[in-house]
């Protein structure tokens, strides 16, 4: 029995010890989380505000490191000068208490003594707000920003000092005059003329209203940088650029030079090529613009490194890459160019794989392209594929690129994003041309012709005729003067061949000074685009022309044309444009030549050519161009062609300064115009921007002459300026404004000095 006591006392001796040492092990558990966060000190920041930084939570487990991390993060507000973080252990766990003392809060911000800017103004410029702390790195940022904000308006004396009054930060302010940009002067540049130059730079001379042509320190820094890169990037790599500042009595003017030191302009010695192995260094050197003994420029260099890499590109080298470097000679004004090429692998092309078309048929892209399954990859095809894409209108945006990881085979991407092709416009306009006429027309860009609504609600919703990428047009223009109408239809591309095909029906009514002149016909096309950028044209015209209200007194030329005539034609054009856009070209040129037999009441032939070059003169800081254009034309008729088919000159889109058909040969009792068998103009016109995107200035000569026969008796010549303006309202509004004063002319000629055109679309 004893032996059965003592076994039942070991027995409750083991259960005790096992419940203590559970009751230790959940305590010891316990112990381990947090069981309250306390904070201490503050009495500005609110504690909602104190324990939005602070991670450490009731509920989890107590970490050193955490409470750390949230010591630190209260620091980094800039309310409090200094943090202390205390755990406090107990039995159920651990108290962490944040002890914070605070900065002094901004509790008044004033300013004093600005006149010329707005207290709100400034204000904006501050890093800090009342009811922030008091911080001395943030309050002197403040003083830095103000000064600056006083600097770009032109106050380059300005100076600031700050006041604290305990909570209250004073900013006070002593302005001095504006000062103001009386004059911008180049002395020493012989490379490069002062006219580029002053493009080049953001600082102007006063030119009230258009100019504040305030004094900015910055913008003169940054323009000294401008320049001397400029100078480097044309070999003059030791140019210096330095700044004389000369000041008004008053100090409220200055008369900024830019000095500018050319020194030696440097000459390539040698042209090297490293981890070249496909093609040997004469082969890469052919064609290059850089060579022994040419003068080093960036542009040649940077346009040899894209010539390498398109060398390359064409054989499928894609993922070659050529960089540049310099080594200068002990002998000064030489430097050796070398380009290190790495070559890479070569790549054929896969599939073409086209995503983004919703609305546009596949095959629309696809004729576009100039790469194809199993050729080799080529750069330069994919650049040339891509502008083609972009210049049919249909999409936002164009992105082609190879993918895949096959070895030698990589397959090309081609992501487009569809744009909005539908236009419908209401609008108006008035010209000194045709006086005022309305718009109303409907344009759609990607039409086709076979692919008709499914129901009604596709033809409401303009769901239907859409994807073929061919243009439909209907425009009504009612006029006070004129009024025309027509339908038109064109394919550019005929069952994906390069082949077009175009129909066009239309409606013409014009009151002439001495008669009216209405026509209804019709124009079939079709046409061939030629692999070296020509493209060629046959098209049929038939037409009906009526002429009525002839005043009594009109030459013999319009009285023998009263009533109906039949007219059909035969014309062939050809075409070759390289500009570098269709719509705004800055570079290249455009040809055009046509000849036109016409048959029916009156037999002639209407020979003409065309010719315009554009060249970029340059770009400005904004990157915005300045454009030289150059056009002529030349036009002669065969046969007796009656006065509504012959040349007249003159009005805008002629020669400037002088009437629409102002240029004529005259005839009868009133010296009516009864137009001209040749025709000749030539003219030039320099393009610039004056005000931001949308505001150019032109300036402009034109000249030529409208001839009974091939002579030339009056040669008439104007000269002008004009502005050309996108406004923004309602839709793009665009005005052309054009002064000319005729230097030649006859005195039979309509002259007019001002001519006009402006317009709006909703």
């Amino acid at each position: 029995m004893k032996r059965n006591i003592k076994e039942l006392g070991i027995f409750v001796v083991l259960i005790l010890s096992a419940a203590a040492g559970l009751s230790w092990a959940q305590d010891a558990k316990t112990s381990k989380n947090v069981i309250e966060v306390r904070i201490k000190g503050n009495q500005q920041v609110p504690l909602g505000a104190v324990k939005v930084h602070i991670q450490t939570r009731v509920g989890e487990a107590y970490k050193e490191d955490l409470v750390r991390q949230d010591k630190q993060r209260l620091l980094k507000t800039g309310k409090f000068t200094a943090v202390t973080a205390t755990a406090t252990s107990t039995n159920k766990g651990f108290i962490v208490t944040f002890d914070v003392k605070e900065r002094e809060l901004v509790g008044d911000l004033a300013f004093a003594g600005n006149k010329s800017i707005a207290t709100e103004d400034l204000q904006k410029e501050l890093p800090f707000r009342p009811g922030d702390a008091l911080n001395d790195a943030k309050i002197n940022d403040g003083l830095k920003a103000i000064e600056a904000k006083y600097s770009t308006e032109g106050f380059a004396h300005a100076k600031v000092t700050v006041l604290r009054d305990e909570q209250k930060v004073l900013y006070q302010i002593v302005e001095g005059p504006r000062v103001t940009i009386r004059r911008v002067n180049f002395k020493g540049n012989n490379h490069f003329w002062s006219s580029k130059l002053r493009f080049k730079v953001e600082v102007w001379r006063k030119m009230w209203p258009f100019v504040a042509g305030y004094y900015d320190k910055e913008k003169i820094d940054r323009d000294i940088i401008t320049l001397r890169s400029l100078y480097v990037a044309d070999g003059f790599l030791d140019a210096e650029v330095l700044r004389e500042l000369e000041y008004s009595d008053d100090k409220s003017r200055i008369t900024l030079t830019y000095v500018i030191r050319e020194n030696q302009r440097y000459r390539v010695n040698k042209v090297s090529f490293e981890g070249a192995k496909i093609f040997d260094d004469k082969e890469l050197a052919k064609d290059l613009k850089l060579h022994k003994d040419a003068f080093y420029t960036a542009e040649n260099q940077e346009f040899d490194v894209r010539r390498l890499k398109e060398k390359y590109g064409r054989l499928g080298y894609i993922g070659a890459g050529v960089s540049q470097a310099k080594r200068f000679k002990v002998k000064p004004g030489l430097v050796d160019v070398i380009y290190r090429i790495n070559e890479a692998d070569q790549y054929r092309v896969g599939e073409v794989i086209i995503r983004g078309n919703d609305t546009t048929q596949s095959r629309v892209i696809r004729r576009q392209m100039k790469l194809f399954p199993e050729q080799l990859f080529n750069t330069v095809a994919i650049k040339q594929s891509k502008h083609r894409l972009k210049e049919l209108g249909l999409f936002d945006s164009v992105d082609i690129t190879p993918i895949g990881r096959e070895p030698g085979v990589r397959n090309v991407l081609v992501e487009v994003v569809e744009g909005k092709t539908a236009e419908f416009l209401i609008g108006a306009g008035v010209s000194s041309n045709s006086g005022v006429l309305g718009n109303f027309s409907l344009r759609q860009r990607n039409f086709d012709i076979m692919n008709w609504p499914k129901s009604w609600r596709e033809f409401m919703t303009a769901q239907g005729f859409k994807g073929a990428g061919q243009t439909l047009s209907l425009v009504a223009q009612p006029g006070v003067e004129m009024m025309r109408y027509h339908v038109e239809w064109f394919d550019p591309m005929v069952f994906d061949l390069p082949y077009s095909a175009g129909a066009k029906a239309f409606a013409f009514n014009r009151n002439r000074d001495d008669y009216d002149e209405a026509r209804v016909g019709a124009v079939l096309s079709v046409g061939h685009r030629f692999k070296n950028r020509w493209y060629g044209e046959l098209a049929t015209r038939i037409e009906g022309v009526r002429i009525t209200d002839i005043d009594a007194l009109a030459a013999p030329e319009i009285m023998s044309v009263k009533g109906s005539t039949f007219l059909a034609g035969l014309k062939g054009s050809l075409v070759r444009d390289r500009t570098d856009s269709r719509w705004l070209p800055s570079a290249g040129d455009r040809l055009k030549v046509s000849a036109e037999q016409v048959g029916g009441d009156y037999n002639f032939t209407v020979f003409r050519a065309a010719y315009s070059k554009y060249h970029t003169m340059l770009i400005d800081s904004q990157d915005r161009k300045h454009v030289l254009a150059a056009r002529s034309s030349v036009g002669y008729i065969a046969g007796d062609a009656p006065v509504f088919e012959k040349f007249y000159g003159g009005g805008m889109g002629s020669i400037r300064g002088f009437e629409y058909r102002g240029i004529s040969p005259r005839n009868g009792v009133k010296n009516d115009q009864v137009g001209g068998d040749f025709m000749v103009f030539l003219g030039g016109e320099y393009s610039f921007p004056l005000f931001g995107r949308d505001v150019r200035g032109v300036m402009f000569m034109d000249s030529g002459t409208v001839e009974s026969d091939i002579s030339v008796n009056t040669y008439r010549a104007s000269v002008g300026f004009g502005v050309r303006w996108v406004v923004p309202l309602f839709g793009p509004m665009p005005m052309s404004f054009d002064f000319a004063v005729p230097l030649v002319s006859d005195s039979m000629d309509d002259e007019q000095v001002f001519s006009f055109s402006l317009g709006w679309m909703f």
